[in-house]
């Protein structure tokens, strides 16, 4: 089983691995303090040891990026979000849990400012819950 996200993609070999390549590759780069993991059998990463985002693989027509405070708090999906998203990327799933999705390379490269835009308010947002 991979440990690391290079592990993960060298096992990858969907068609969907240049668009899992890039989303890998602008967190990397915009969120540098972020620690790689592999968890429920896909790319996580985390914030001081904290479950932050995972890329959602298992639908085959797309790639998404799950948004999540990890175990603790506990969700609530009546309650209000977490904030406002101003990037219209998040589909609210709870309070504290979101996901972006992106249907092909071309349409992720069409949003990439708004994706570190949405991903770094992420972990603004998130820190110390």
């Amino acid at each position: 089983m991979a440990k690391t996200h290079q592990e993960f993609m060298t096992g990858f070999g969907d068609e969907r691995k240049p668009l899992v390549a890039a989303l890998l590759k602008a967190i990397t780069e915009e969120c540098p303090t972020l620690t790689e993991t592999i968890k429920w059998n896909a790319p996580t990463f985390c914030d001081d040891g904290k479950d932050r985002m995972t890329l959602m693989l298992h639908k085959k027509d797309r790639v998404g990026l799950i948004l999540h405070t990890g175990v603790r708090p506990k969700e609530d999906k009546k309650a209000p979000h977490l904030y406002t998203d101003d990037t219209e990327l998040l589909e609210w799933n709870s309070n504290l849990r979101a996901t972006i999705t992106f249907l092909d390379l071309s349409d992720f490269t069409s949003k990439r400012s708004l994706f570190i835009k949405a991903v770094k308010r992420w972990i603004e947002e998130t820190e110390g819950l």
